[in-house]
């Protein structure tokens, strides 16, 4: 019994270390990217952070529930929103870029 048990997590130790990493998940937005763009000239305009409520483009309420914070910030006529934290599933990316 204690060689099968050795044997199966052997193998999984093998397998998370071979397997491809989920290309759904991309790296996030850090403090480095976040005194790049204010050294550029982008203007830091909201932070939001677990338990703020903010309002959808709807007008809905929403409360914010991740760990990490978004940085919303502006330059002229375009806006930034940094996504924080240690993984960003890939539709939200790092950063988010809209125009007003």
């Amino acid at each position: 019994m204690y060689k099968i048990c050795l044997a199966l997590l052997l193998g999984f130790a093998i397998l998370a270390i071979f397997l491809p990493e989920d290309k759904a998940w991309v790296d996030c937005s850090d403090e480095k990217d976040l005194y790049m763009y204010v050294y550029q000239g982008w203007k830091v305009d909201e932070v939001i952070k677990k338990g703020d409520l903010t309002l959808s483009d709807t007008g809905k309420k929403l409360y914010y529930a991740a760990d990490d914070p978004q940085i919303f910030l502006s330059k002229g006529n375009k806006v930034k929103v940094l996504n924080f934290g240690w993984r960003c599933w890939y539709e939200m990316g790092s950063e988010l870029n809209y125009e007003k």
